[in-house]
């Protein structure tokens, strides 16, 4: 049933000829794409998601407007239901991502694009590994140095501990964690055509769940197909 379901999802011709021109460019001329993507699939998503909220905002208005001149109870209803159509559109978007943060690996790359997944894999866990170590010492240094700095017999509260967040914002090029938050949306439209072997290696998605989810897919693949220009770089470089 898995199957039958992501066989639904179809490309429209000019995201299939973007499949076939990163192709040649990548099997053939010996290019990878330019990583971090400019816009990646992590961006095009909350775009997308945007658009579907900012659409049901509105209609939420509409109803609240509606509460004070007529039936209360119907205009809860319409509420509630806009609240579960919100929930559902986000938990669509944070799976598509999910599901790409773990296909990438398997299924989504060329042989020629391994060695840069390889590369960025080893930058991740040695910045982890990094801001793990800065991040002890700076609160330890953050922790002596208020205990070194009082007024009278209170301790100065200008000292205040330093996150590894606080640490990544102020490291260049700081690589995210998740592939969605460095692959463009190229590699999204190799998991749509891959998609009955992606779900059907994936069994931690119930059949109900992946109903839920492929029902809503075909909209975002035309609002990919909408905003191309915006959406797809087609930037390349040498390994």
């Amino acid at each position: 049933m898995k199957r039958s379901l992501s066989d639904r999802l179809h490309l429209p011709f000019t995201l299939k000829k973007v499949l076939v021109d990163e192709w040649e460019v990548i099997t053939q001329c010996g290019m990878v794409h330019n990583l971090p993507a400019k816009v990646t699939v992590r961006n095009a998503l909350d775009k997308y998601l945007e658009s579907k909220l900012e659409v049901l905002r509105k209609e939420e208005k509409s109803v609240n407007y509606d509460a004070v001149a007529n039936d209360k109870r119907e205009s809860e209803h319409n509420l509630k239901e806009l609240k579960r159509l919100e929930r559902e559109w986000v938990e669509m978007t944070d799976c598509v991502a999910l599901v790409f943060d773990q296909a990438l690996p398997v299924h989504l790359l060329f042989c020629q694009e391994r060695g840069q997944y390889d590369s960025f894999r080893k930058l991740i866990r040695a910045q982890i590994k990094n801001a793990t170590v800065t991040d002890s010492d700076a609160i330890c240094t953050s922790v002596n140095s208020s205990e070194s700095c009082k007024v009278g017999n209170a301790p100065c509260s200008s000292a205040t501990p330093v996150t590894a967040a606080a640490i990544k914002c102020t490291i260049p090029n700081f690589l995210p964690q998740k592939m969605s938050e460095i692959y463009g949306c190229e590699h999204l439209l190799r998991l749509f055509i891959r998609l009955p072997s992606v779900i059907a290696a994936t069994p931690t998605i119930s059949e109900v769940y992946a109903r839920r989810i492929f029902s809503k897919l075909g909209d975002f693949v035309r609002f990919l197909q909408k905003h191309q220009s915006e959406l797809f770089a087609g930037a390349y470089k040498k390994p």
